[in-house]
């Protein structure tokens, strides 16, 4: 459990990428748009036009569906979800790879 938890808060391994990213994602479904409405570190600190502030909250609507609305909120959130979509892809091929060659080897 320990080695687990260590690799989903480094990001170190596919496995800790996907749990994070799966987790993360549920998290935000489930979460009511007000508790998440003002989030923005970037904005507290007095940085009031970095790129990724509205990240989050897109993200929260492009799960919902709301495509037009997330891209109104931040268009940056189709870049970022195509990159970490490729990585995620990358991640499951790994794992798969990783799983087949497993239950390869006990057949040995």
């Amino acid at each position: 459990m320990k080695r687990f938890f260590i690799e989903l808060i480094s990001l170190s391994t596919p496995r800790g990428r996907l749990s994070l990213w799966a987790l993360v994602t549920l998290i935000l479904y489930i979460v009511p748009y007000q508790l998440i409405s003002h989030l923005s570190l970037w904005q507290k600190i007095g940085l009031e036009n970095a790129p990724s502030i509205g990240l989050t909250r897109a993200y929260w609507l492009l799960i919902r569906g709301d495509f037009s609305a997330a891209w109104s909120r931040n268009k940056l959130i189709y870049l970022v979800v195509m990159v970490g979509g490729i990585i995620l892809i990358i991640d499951l091929y790994k794992l798969y790879k990783s799983a087949s060659r497993s239950k390869n080897s006990n057949y040995k």
